[in-house]
């Protein structure tokens, strides 16, 4: 009998925390082997044309502590 996701998800975060990291990596490596060639392909482009928007000066990086001060301020 299949176990309900509402179960699973309960069992799953019961778990220790590296069990559910493993876990974790499982079923994200399961999706992510289910993943039609062309959006990894597409994924790669966009990685590549962010990387040369950075090295170029085009863009910056934003130092995270940063991004949750500003998250804090617009979420209240």
């Amino acid at each position: 009998m299949p176990i309900s996701s509402t179960a699973l998800d309960e069992a799953a975060l019961a778990l220790p925390a590296a069990d559910r990291l493993a876990f974790a990596e499982k079923i994200l490596a399961s999706a992510l082997a289910e993943l039609p060639p062309e959006l990894e392909t597409a994924w790669d482009s966009e990685v590549q044309r962010r990387r040369e928007e950075y090295l170029s000066g085009k863009v910056r990086l934003v130092p995270l502590d940063e991004v949750e001060r500003s998250t804090a301020r617009l979420l209240g």
